[in-house]
């Protein structure tokens, strides 16, 4: 079996994401070297294969079924996108099926994080130590707040007299979500948990509200949405239009309303700055951040997430935000910092 010429650039990602595609189609067209390794393939679609000796860096190979090896040794540029498990055979029992599931997880971290050493020069979007501290939202507001970005004030709790005090001090309007995952795993389907309002028969049960931590904030009345998606220290804006329908007031991805008003937004500049420093501050390249406009003007922080998803407002609005992913990728590879 022969082996490619290694690629430059690494995409790790799973094969349902539609913003992959898009930036791999853009790859394509700008004659980038590039490969895209899907995640879910290890270990039943794909072998691989890593040595280490005294003689030798961590030398990698990667080998899709009925498809030449890749050598994934001499890439310059990693885009870790998603990192998705695949479904075992029924066959296996549960504990052998988890253990080899977090082998595999664990050989493809540590196969990228092998790439990390200083000899390598490998440019990320965006390491995965990274992007899993980001993915804590208590971190992702105290580095907001040390910022000097506004945050709402934050009650992350599962102790029911401490969760009722808040409730009484916010008047009632307080809203609840989860603390990172925001889903619920059933195995063959997965639903996710919106951010909700909180209601007096909600604060009833004590072993519900133990049960697990959660953050409550208070309702922050809003003029609009704003997704704000930084690629390196390029920034994009939008605004979406949550109080013109009644499912998405409190969260606008409840809703089924495809026709949710989406516009290009302008932020303040001294607010560009920040939203560009906040991303660089949590050690990425790439965020896809949520504010609200309040009806006074002014704009609250409330998440970030490290690999938000973008495709919808390019398609609506020609945002040219996988364009943009897909230049630095190219520029990084090639050793360039411009942006």
């Amino acid at each position: 079996m022969t082996i490619e010429p290694s690629p430059s650039i690494l995409l790790v990602s799973t094969k349902v994401d539609i913003a992959t595609d898009y930036v791999v189609l853009k790859l394509a067209e700008l004659g980038a070297s590039f490969y895209r390794l899907n995640t879910e393939d290890y270990p039943l679609a794909s072998s691989s294969t890593i040595r280490i000796a005294d003689d030798r860096c961590a030398d990698w190979r990667w080998s899709p079924d009925a498809v030449p090896r890749v050598n994934l040794s001499n890439i310059s540029c990693v885009w870790f996108r998603r990192h998705r498990l695949p479904k075992m055979p029924d066959e296996l029992e549960g504990a052998y099926a988890e253990y080899c599931l977090r082998e595999s997880e664990w050989f493809i971290r540590g196969a990228m994080y092998s790439r990390e050493l200083p000899s390598a020069g490998v440019a990320w979007m965006s390491h995965p130590a990274k992007v899993q501290a980001a993915e804590s939202k208590i971190y992702q507001l105290s580095v907001a707040r040390s910022l000097g970005l506004r945050i709402p004030d934050t009650l992350v709790s599962n102790d029911p007299a401490e969760v009722r005090k808040f409730f009484d001090e916010k008047g009632g309007d307080v809203i609840a979500k989860p603390l990172r995952l925001g889903y619920f795993d059933y195995g063959d389907r997965q639903a996710g948990v919106f951010t909700s309002r909180v209601e007096p028969g909600h604060l009833e049960d004590d072993l519900a509200i133990r049960l697990a931590p959660v953050i409550y904030q208070p309702l922050i009345p809003k003029l609009a949405d704003i997704r704000v998606t930084v690629v390196g220290r390029r920034l994009f804006a939008v605004a979406i239009d949550s109080q013109s329908d009644p499912a998405a007031t409190v969260d606008w991805r409840r809703t089924e309303n495809e026709d949710l008003p989406h516009s290009v937004h302008q932020l303040p500049p001294r607010l560009e700055e920040l939203c560009l420093a906040y991303v660089s501050a949590l050690g990425l390249s790439y965020g896809a951040i949520d504010l609200v406009l309040t009806p006074e003007g002014e704009y609250v922080f409330l998440e970030i997430n490290p690999n938000g998803q973008w495709v919808w407002m390019e398609e609506r609005l020609g945002l040219p935000i996988s364009d943009a992913v897909a230049s630095w990728l190219i520029q990084h590879s090639r050793g360039c910092g411009r942006e």
